[in-house]
């Protein structure tokens, strides 16, 4: 992994407080369940613990950034010794706790390193970690200085009431998805406020183009309302808890978050947390570490657009070379196409169609491809 990357990933700041890639794609596409060794980027931990209701043998957490493991910990330690109403106080996502008493529960049972991060982190633990982190301020200013001013409470929560779809377009289409929306999309979502708020200039280096700022914005622009309008129009609204979360920076109901938060899923969370290994380390050099066949699925979130063509290659290899005959990979792109080269496609082949019919059902903002790759046998 180029250097600047490695830096930018272990400075430790903590860049997503929530995962903002589908759930149900990590699970779905990774076809995760019983026996599966499952590496997956830690992140927020939100697809960590998704992966481990699918039952799997183990989840490997891993990340550069000890504020990411950080935050998984305390989730981990979180369930194991709260109930689930106090667990989901603690996270931000309900209010009427006193979250400092919740941690305080928890703190004992946290390593040394998790346990120093929280302790100077009394402002995020009070607020809730779950909204807390550097992208989800990015969105926050966006919903507060432009959705907000575009659009009243009560045509946001109509937006986020439809189970009916062709309603739902109608709403978009009539009165959500308006010249104001497109100009408040145009206005934010540049290559300027991405790359310096939102993420960081060095993981935007091998996004490809014309070197015409004006330019660049104005493909973002499309690109932007473009997938916000499909994220609007082709799922109904009520069970996206991705574009509820964007919107409003909180969630009704439990009925339709992540897994994890469900309240019927906690009791099984419990007996699974031990399953979680959290690691701090590259991941290409891990998985060189491991005997061959010790995994077979990874979760690899959009790792590979932040790489260059030769080191991602070389992962693809990897992957095909250590993993069971059989196992998968999973992982987006946003603004830079990554896939694995055809000449290895005899060693860990692209499942494209497989991987096209989930992507038109992805609910997150973010993403303009979702791939899947199996490793074919050797």
């Amino acid at each position: 992994m180029p250097e600047s990357i490695e830096r930018l990933f272990a400075e430790g700041t903590l860049r997503y407080s929530q995962v903002w890639e589908d759930h149900l794609l990590v699970e779905d596409g990774l076809k995760a369940g019983p026996g599966d060794d499952v590496l997956s980027i830690a992140s927020a931990g939100c697809n960590v613990l998704g992966l481990l209701l699918r039952d799997v043998k183990r989840v490997v957490a891993i990340d550069l950034n000890p504020s990411q493991l950080s935050v998984v910990e305390l989730k981990l330690r979180a369930i194991e010794h709260l109930t689930h109403e106090e667990f989901v106080h603690l996270l931000g996502i309900r209010e009427g706790m006193d979250r400092i008493a919740l941690y305080e529960k928890v703190r004992p049972h946290l390593s040394e390193r998790a346990r120093t991060w929280c302790d100077v982190r009394e402002g995020d633990l009070k607020a809730g970690l779950h909204w807390s982190g550097r992208l989800e301020a990015f969105f926050k200013a966006w919903r507060v200085g432009g959705l907000e001013r575009i659009h009243t409470a009560e045509e946001i929560e109509t937006m986020l009431s439809f189970d009916d779809l062709a309603a739902q377009k109608k709403y978009f289409d009539d009165v959500f998805g308006n010249e104001g929306l497109k100009r408040e999309i145009a206005a934010y979502f540049t290559v300027e406020r991405i790359g310096g708020e939102g993420r960081d200039e060095r993981q935007m280096r091998y996004v490809a183009g014309t070197d015409d700022t004006k330019e660049k914005n104005a493909r973002l622009a499309a690109y932007f309302f473009k997938r916000f309008q499909t994220i609007c129009t082709a799922t109904p609204s009520r069970r996206n808890n991705y574009l509820e979360s964007l919107l409003t920076g909180r969630y009704r109901s439990l009925e339709h978050v992540q897994t994890y938060l469900h309240p019927a899923n906690y009791a099984k969370l419990k007996g699974l947390v031990s399953r979680v290994e959290l690691v701090n380390e590259e991941l290409g050099s891990y998985v060189k570490s491991q005997p061959e066949g010790a995994l077979n699925k990874a979760n690899l979130s959009d790792l590979f657009e932040y790489l260059d063509e030769a080191t991602c290659e070389s992962m693809y290899r990897t992957f095909g070379e250590r993993f069971r005959v059989g196992g998968r990979i999973i992982y987006w792109n946003l603004f830079v196409p990554r896939a694995v080269p055809e000449h290895l496609h005899a060693l860990i082949a692209p499942q494209d169609a497989e991987a096209k019919a989930l992507y038109a059902r992805d609910r997150a903002l973010f993403y303009s491809a979702f791939h899947i790759d199996e490793v074919q046998p050797r």
